[in-house]
């Protein structure tokens, strides 16, 4: 198979990812109505010097050419992405790690005993109206971690050419895109 063409099932896979991963998040917003004050506009979570896989690059500039091509990025400070009003330009094609900013969020780890624990999260603008977070079940919170592997699993298979990559490169030496250089390099 060409790389064109692993390029290609990957996108079409990352456009389907992204759809499960949005169905997912609506059914969080739905628990966490009373908590969520996230609308357009809303631009709190919305870091400068965020990154991106490789595959997800290759999505925003083929959907925002002109954008990338004929605009500035927003000042530093904030995503490169977010508009004068602090909307984001590319809200349909956002990378994956913007798709649940908002919900209570948990992450895995390993501490110093090599032991696993878990750290919960909110946007400090949606941490009333709900139970607190540790009262909250692990199904009512976004698992950080498993999405973002399937990310780099699929960059993986488009840009090493390898259809049977058994995991995602964990060492740190992935390729990843500062969202405000896609900007430099549409010049």
């Amino acid at each position: 198979m060409s790389s064109a063409d692993s390029l290609e099932r990957a996108l079409a896979a990352l456009d389907d990812l992204h759809r499960e991963i949005d169905r997912d998040v609506r059914r969080l917003a739905e628990i966490h109505t009373e908590r969520l004050h996230c609308r357009r506009g809303c631009s709190a979570c919305c870091l400068d010097d965020l990154s991106v896989t490789r595959i997800e690059a290759e999505k925003i500039r083929r959907g925002h050419g002109d954008l990338l091509g004929h605009s500035a990025p927003h000042p530093i400070g904030a995503c490169a992405f977010l508009d004068s009003e602090g909307a984001c330009r590319i809200y349909e094609d956002r990378p994956t790690i913007c798709r649940s900013q908002g919900l209570p969020l948990r992450v895995l780890f390993e501490n110093e005993a090599e032991e696993i624990e878990e750290r919960r999260d909110i946007c400090p603008l949606n941490e009333e109206g709900g139970p607190a977070l540790d009262a909250l079940g692990e199904e009512d919170c976004w698992l950080v971690g498993p999405q973002e592997l399937r990310v780099q699993r699929l960059d993986d298979q488009a840009f090493c050419g390898d259809d049977d990559v058994a995991s995602a490169d964990l060492d740190g030496e992935d390729e990843r895109i500062a969202l405000r250089d896609l900007f430099r390099r549409a010049e």
